[in-house]
């Protein structure tokens, strides 16, 4: 009991420095590149690149992990962390501008990217030792999302957007530690060496169809939830707002998923991991239309609501039902695909979420959005049908 307590605790940690490290390289992106001289549409490939070349690390490093079991989170971990650190000095003594800053800070969101990957499969590490609570530790990385959104929105307004780099130093530094005391408190079950070796990534994708048209419908589901988060600040700007209104907005909506994430567990009782997945997938949609058609600041908040039933109920339902419908031996690489899906929808958004805002009216191009959403929420209702399946079967 007191060995989950202490693994729940830092698990909820880890989660928590992950999602301070995602406002500082993903939300405020595009803040940071814009004062630096960069476009919407420049702004957008710089999100593109570093997005896909973080999905593919991530997907990659889980299928080597799958692969060779010598490979694990332990050893991989201080690579990326590395990466981060590297990158964050370069933007802060280089100081660099066009295509140098576009590809420096794109591999510091690579690196940064992969990391949550890594963090899923530590999850499955951990609780093949001991019971872990994905929803409690979730819940936290989003308390810590709003205490470091709303920081930052409020910091940047009144000094300038190179805080960000101090800001994104301090938590990667604050990561390796948090990282370094939970693996000196692994439990033994999880340090086994496991000796069956997972499928390779094509064989996993031709054997779980059903799988692949969730991911697919992930995709297209997160090109508006990306649009919404990197480039808020359009969105707010739009509606009379500026960048502290960012930060609130935005610490509002990851507040509002905080009771969702706490309470999965009580939800997933009463509720199958397919029944919660297919309500947040058709949620989302609703959740993009409703900012679409929000008029005000408040209209913001008041469509900020809706991210309880969608995303919060997505991002916790998705990990417990990914794992129970693959192969365990594949668990890495079911869990790396659909961490890196938002990712993909990221890259899409990134290619021409800038381009249709420097073109369009920001209402309009959130009306394309979520007709793009909705043939999302379409594929992965059919990617999570009700034929059964180990997660519903386990979950009765």
């Amino acid at each position: 009991m007191k060995q989950n307590r202490r693994i729940n605790i830092l698990y909820s940690a880890v989660q928590g420095t992950y999602w301070m490290s995602y406002c500082v390289s993903v939300t405020f992106a595009v803040v940071f590149l814009l004062a630096h001289g960069s476009s919407n549409t420049e702004a957008g490939i710089v999100l593109s690149a570093g997005c896909l070349l973080g999905a593919l690390l991530g997907v990659l490093l889980g299928a080597l992990i799958d692969r060779h079991p010598a490979c694990t989170v332990q050893r991989l971990f201080p690579f990326l962390t590395a990466g981060q650190v590297v990158t964050l000095a370069l933007l802060l003594v280089m100081q660099p501008q066009g295509i140098v800053l576009g590809i420096i800070y794109s591999l510091y969101m690579s690196f940064f990217i992969a990391v949550g990957a890594l963090d899923l499969k530590l999850y499955g590490d951990l609780s093949s030792g001991g019971d872990v609570n994905y929803g409690l530790a979730r819940g936290m990385g989003s308390l810590a999302y709003v205490v470091a959104s709303v920081s930052l929105g409020i910091i940047v307004k009144h000094f300038s957007a190179n805080i960000l780099l101090y800001a994104g130093l301090e938590i990667c530094i604050l990561e390796a530690v948090i990282h370094w005391i939970i693996f000196l408190h692994m439990p033994a079950a999880s340090a086994k060496t496991v000796t069956e070796r997972g499928t390779t990534l094509v064989r996993f994708l031709k054997g779980n169809g059903r799988y692949c048209l969730l991911l697919l419908g992930a995709v297209l589901l997160f090109v508006p939830h990306s649009l919404q988060a990197s480039f808020l600040i359009n969105i707010v700007r739009a509606v009379g707002g500026n960048e502290a209104d960012m930060g609130l907005v935005d610490g509002f909506t990851a507040a509002v998923e905080i009771p969702v994430m706490l309470l999965y567990a009580v939800l997933a009782r009463r509720l199958k991991h397919s029944r919660l997945l297919r309500i947040s997938v058709v949620m989302l949609t609703f959740k993009i239309l409703a900012m679409a058609t929000a008029k005000s600041i408040g209209g913001l908040y008041a469509a900020s609501l809706l991210q309880m039933p969608s995303y919060a109920l997505y991002i916790v339902a998705v990990v417990p039902y990914a794992a129970m419908v693959t192969d365990p031996r594949d668990f890495a690489k079911a869990q790396s695909l659909i961490n890196a899906m938002p990712t993909v929808g990221a890259v899409i958004t990134g290619l021409m979420g800038g381009r249709l805002l420097d073109m369009l009216p920001v209402s309009q191009v959130l009306y394309i959005a979520a007709a793009i959403s909705a043939v999302g929420s379409i594929l992965a209702l059919l990617g999570t049908g009700k034929a059964p399946d180990r997660a519903e079967q386990e979950n009765t």
